[in-house]
């Protein structure tokens, strides 16, 4: 280390400068422990619910039912005839309205859960890494210095079993009434307010 009063060089185990005798005692910087960034501090895998994800899409299979029923199954009562299948009219109508009835959240319900099961959040010391998406498989890095803002939300079902979602917005984010409108969100993560302030503590390092 260097001499604060004059500059010159010393050892870091000296109490004394031996050039100009400064009383260095309790002055001596403290070195810091080196920060290992290959290593994540935190790794989180979203919660999957299933009756959850069966519930959100009851809208959307309520308007496919019928419209499943009304103009599929309207189709294929004249593709019925013109065949010349003995089926009754009502066949066609029936079998698409059940098949949209029933598709619909089994189709969401397997691709969120696989969708779930691929996502993984690794929180660096510098960065965060994240894969994520089951159609569309998405990996993507994000220093925290391009973090503007860090937010917690946690609806009622989340409270319920512990849950919470983090939003960061970075720089091409909207906002709209001071929050972010998109993002990286951090979805139906445990623990989530210690989580929350984990990753406060790790943005406001790097600010």
């Amino acid at each position: 280390m260097f001499c604060k009063e004059c500059g010159n060089q010393m050892t870091d185990e000296s109490n004394f400068c031996p050039h100009c005798g400064t009383q260095l005692a309790g002055d001596a910087p403290v070195p810091q422990a080196e920060v290992d960034n290959t290593q994540p501090v935190l790794t989180l895998r979203p919660v999957f619910i299933p009756w959850v994800t069966v519930v959100s899409v009851l809208p959307l299979q309520i308007f496919f039912t019928v419209w499943g029923a009304g103009f599929c199954g309207g189709f294929g009562m004249f593709a019925v005839k013109g065949v010349g299948l003995p089926l009754p009219s009502w066949f066609t109508f029936v079998f698409f309205g059940l098949l949209f009835f029933f598709g619909i959240p089994i189709l969401t319900y397997v691709a969120r859960r696989r969708t779930y099961a691929d996502t993984e959040y690794r929180f660096y010391p510098d960065r965060l890494e994240y894969a994520e998406g089951f159609w569309t498989a998405e990996n993507k890095t994000i220093n925290y210095r391009s973090i503007n803002e860090a937010s917690l939300r946690r609806g009622i079902i989340q409270r319920k079993y512990g849950l919470g979602t983090i939003y960061l917005a970075t720089p091409a984010t909207g906002m709209s009434q001071g929050r972010a409108m998109s993002g990286i969100r951090i979805s139906d993560i445990p623990e989530s307010e210690d989580v929350y302030s984990t990753v406060q503590q790790l943005i406001n390092a790097q600010q």
